[in-house]
């Protein structure tokens, strides 16, 4: 197995030297290096990551970077509250996650293991707009819930239950709507949740927006 390497992407030399030291003391068997571009990022593992120092490159989309072409998952660092606003745009570009100023040494490391896990780093508010986006691009339908229903093998009532918690039904309101009771949502909830892999209801929105890929290899702390 290849030696999965983070690649810290700034041109503040002396605050990639803080990210490194504080990553360093977390991930003890990741290679930790950093860079002042992004000029020689091609050809990367599935396993590396990448940190974009935003506040200093600017917007990597304008530098023309597709992390679908350069490989690696890339989270975009020191970005600004209206970056949230084009999430859906950065998802279908490639990249993994975004992570706004002051919150960036903050969130790093445990935003390094989603990502590593094969998760998305979004803020909920952020995701939320994003799906909003989807649904009025017509991303959002039966037939969209069908395809992932087939590829998670999710059950027909299984299937019901994740088109509701898409548009944002509570457990009780699903009850209602399907002549249930809340026990049984609740382990329907559960069965999807287990069978697509996410953590939370939160995370099921990002079904509609990744890219099939396979999943990376946790971060080795």
């Amino acid at each position: 197995m290849n030696k999965q390497h983070v690649y810290i992407v700034s041109e503040n030399e002396a605050w990639s030297e803080v990210v490194v030291a504080c990553l360093s003391m977390v991930f003890h068997r990741t290679m930790i290096e950093s860079c002042s571009s992004a000029e020689k990022l091609w050809g990367l593992g599935e396993n590396d990551i990448v940190i974009f120092d935003k506040a200093t490159l600017g917007n990597p989309s304008s530098l023309l970077i597709s992390p679908i072409e350069r490989g690696g998952s890339w989270v975009i660092v020191n970005g600004e509250a209206v970056d949230e606003e084009s999430v859906a745009g950065l998802i279908s570009l490639g990249f993994s996650g975004l992570i706004v100023e002051p919150f960036t040494l903050e969130m790093l490391p445990r935003a390094l293991r989603t990502i590593a896990s094969g998760q998305m780093w979004f803020s909920r508010e952020a995701m939320s707009q994003a799906l909003k986006h989807l649904v009025k691009a017509g991303g959002l339908s039966c037939h969209s819930v069908n395809v992932l229903g087939a590829k998670f093998s999710l059950s027909s009532r299984e299937q019901q239950v994740f088109l509701h918690l898409l548009q944002g039904k509570s457990n009780k309101d699903i009850a209602v709507q399907l002549h249930l009771s809340p026990s049984t949502v609740k382990c329907h909830v559960s069965s999807i949740l287990l069978k697509t892999g996410k953590h939370s209801r939160n995370q099921l929105s990002t079904l509609l927006l990744e890219e099939d890929v396979d999943q990376p290899i946790d971060l080795i702390a």
